[in-house]
């Protein structure tokens, strides 16, 4: 390689020399000396002039790619994300293989025009310092090498070993760089949201207890036909739950995870409420997005609301004298006959259990109950309520022997509370609780309509030959323990279904609530009934997103650091080389320029070496570019030292 690049030549000003290179005698032409360098001129006028050209367009080159990648990663940033036209985006989602090879081919052309221009100036640069005052002929191939991005290998020159990896990596790694910042990909756009939900714990809901309104929903909203079902459903989906199993719960024609977990629904239109409440129309929507919400392939929105459950702990009654319990009372006899009709042919049964407790709820007694069985089959479960404190006490009585005589006689005790939830809307609602919450009076509305539809729940699942709830719980425990029924998963079970329960009709009562627009517009603002809730709205699209961490800045910077070294080597080089004559154009990677170049001077002292011969040599070899007299074009001079 070596004897293809070099012109051999001893000389100063004027004179003449002879070189001994092998057995040869070479006798060197007389050569002028090229001028040494001048200091940097940046501010000079040929400093400028020659920036107009091949200086100019490689800087300006790279200045225009650092300010694409970086206005586009700013505007970006700025944005808080940019999507595409919901068209392209949806056929981008549908041909992601496509868009991922396109932004590739267009990551790997901008890489290709850095790493040109970087290569282009590199060479201009070695250029103008040959028509200085050289270089060593070890660097001149060095820096070749370094221009074409190739690696240096040489354990004697560290340096230019480093520098030609540096570049290496650099111009390597750019294309993942730009494809990181060019791909589109799935990206959420979020819209932040605001609005009110219905505040159970707000005491005017206690001091409205008695009107029209709030009577209604509290006895009767989850006892309408649309809710029925609901009851003893929202038990087992909270049991299912607990168990670890899937279970989804549907309320309001709205999907939920397991539980309701005592919210009101938030949606951003208003529902059909016409099936659901006497009277009702539609349940209103009162979140709505702070500014307009963009189109999207998919969409979800998480709301931070209170939630209504309660702390439920049972066990089984273990007598008269029970500290833990009410004084029960029960009752069994036969029915006798149904007002003068005719007595079925089965005997038939009605069993009561009640209480001297002072458990009157306003006009409907829950301190009593009753269920009709079948005398042969006394499948039947009868539950009453009476207030204790700051609880309630929740019991439950069933046949034994019966289908569920594994439950006996049960005493739940129920500490309603409000919580602080998070409430992720979508095709199903996820609810995530995010603190203990504050416990409730048991005599509010809220509370009480718990108590409401516990009853009604057992009572509307009882027919002659069994109970709904009582199947419910009984498919439950077996599939937890097959036959062994143990008391601790009947416990547990009872706890969550009365849990479920509680939080189901919290929902139902404050939706009822919400779908009265006559009561809710009656209300004045300084009756702060509302509770205030925000969120945000997310829309699943395809673009680009803000970065959250400064990965993609990373990625950007080999492309920069790139950048900024083909500038600097550019910009130098035209400073110390500003008032130089141009000389004719050449290339030092063009072989045709280098064969021309090196034949002019006539060197013939390299060849038949090779190897280390070759590198000790060529360091102490000076080789600028020059023009010989009487003979026109270039040549590459050697001589030994500067």
């Amino acid at each position: 390689m070596y004897s293809h690049l070099h012109t051999h030549s001893i000389s100063t000003a004027g004179s003449s020399s002879t070189d001994i290179v092998g057995d040869e005698k070479v006798v060197s032409r007389n050569v002028p000396q090229p001028r040494r360098l001048s200091p940097r001129n940046f501010f000079s006028i040929h400093f400028f002039s020659r920036l107009f050209g091949w200086p100019g367009i490689i800087v300006l080159g790279q200045l225009l790619l650092q300010i694409l990648a970086w206005g586009f990663f700013a505007f970006v940033q700025h944005r808080g994300g940019l999507a595409l036209p919901l068209a392209w985006a949806a056929s981008a989602k549908a041909n992601p293989h496509s868009v991922q090879w396109v932004s590739t081919q267009i990551a790997t052309i901008l890489a290709f025009c850095s790493t040109f221009l970087f290569s282009w100036g590199a060479r201009q640069s070695i250029t103008l310092r040959l028509r200085g005052d050289g270089m060593s002929l070890a660097q001149f191939v060095h820096y070749l090498q370094i221009s074409s991005r190739s690696l240096i290998l040489n354990p004697r020159n560290l340096t230019m070993t480093f520098m030609a990896m540096f570049v290496f990596i650099l111009t390597g790694v750019q294309t993942a760089g730009w494809s990181s910042l060019i791909t589109p990909r799935t990206i959420t756009i979020d819209t932040p949201l605001s609005g009110h939900g219905i505040d159970l714990s707000s005491p005017l809901l206690k001091d409205l207890r008695g009107t029209q309104a709030v009577d209604f929903c509290r006895k009767t909203s989850s006892a309408a036909a649309a809710f029925i079902v609901g009851q003893t459903e929202s038990g087992y989906t909270a049991v299912k739950g607990n168990l670890g199993l899937p279970a989804t719960l549907t309320v309001m024609d709205l999907s939920f995870n397991r539980s309701t977990e005592g919210i009101l629904p938030l949606t951003l239109e208003p529902l059909n409420a016409t099936t659901w409440f006497e009277g009702a129309t539609t349940l209103p929507s009162t979140v709505k997005p702070e500014w307009d919400l963009p189109d999207g392939l998919g969409s979800s929105y998480t709301l931070h609301q209170q939630g209504f459950t309660a702390d439920v702990s049972c066990e089984f009654w273990k007598g008269p004298g029970d500290p833990n319990a009410p004084r029960l009372f029960f009752q069994t006899n036969s029915v006798q006959s149904w007002n003068d009709a005719r007595v079925p042919s089965e005997a038939i049964s009605f069993v009561d259990m009640f209480s001297d407790c002072t458990g009157k709820n306003d006009t409907q007694p829950l301190t009593w109950s009753r269920a009709y069985v079948l005398s042969a089959q006394p499948n039947y479960m009868v539950m009453i309520a009476c207030p204790a404190g700051n609880t309630t006490k929740i019991v439950f009585n069933t046949a034994n022997p019966g289908l569920y005589d594994f439950l006996g006689t049960t005493v739940c005790t129920l500490k309603p509370k409000t919580t602080n939830v998070e409430v992720s809307y979508s095709d199903i609602i996820n609810i995530k609780t995010l603190s203990n919450g504050t416990f409730a009076d048991i005599r509010a509305p809220a509370t009480l309509a718990a108590a409401d539809t516990l009853y009604d729940m057992v009572l509307f699942s009882q027919s002659v030959v069994s109970n709904g709830m009582g199947d419910k719980l009984r498919s439950l425990v077996s599939e937890t323990d097959g036959k062994a029924f143990t008391n601790d998963t009947i416990l547990r079970s009872m706890e969550q279904f009365v849990r479920g329960v509680t939080e189901y009709s919290a929902t139902v009562f404050q939706a009822c609530l919400a779908t009265n627009q006559t009561f809710m517009n009656s209300l004045s603002p300084s009756d702060n009934l509302n509770i205030p809730t925000n969120g945000t709205f997310h829309t699943q699209t395809i673009g680009w997103a803000r970065a959250t961490s400064g990965l993609t800045a990373v990625q950007l910077l080999p492309g920069t650091v790139l950048a900024l070294f083909t500038i600097y080597i550019v910009v130098v080089a035209v400073a110390y080389h500003a008032a130089d004559a141009k000389g004719a154009y050449f290339d030092p990677s063009d072989a045709m320029h280098l064969v021309a170049a090196s034949s002019a001077g006539g060197d013939r002292g390299y060849i038949g070496k090779e190897g280390e011969e070759v590198n000790s040599a060529a360091e102490s070899i000076n080789v600028c570019l020059s023009s010989e007299p009487g003979k026109g074009g270039m040549a590459l001079l050697l001589s030994r030292g500067r």
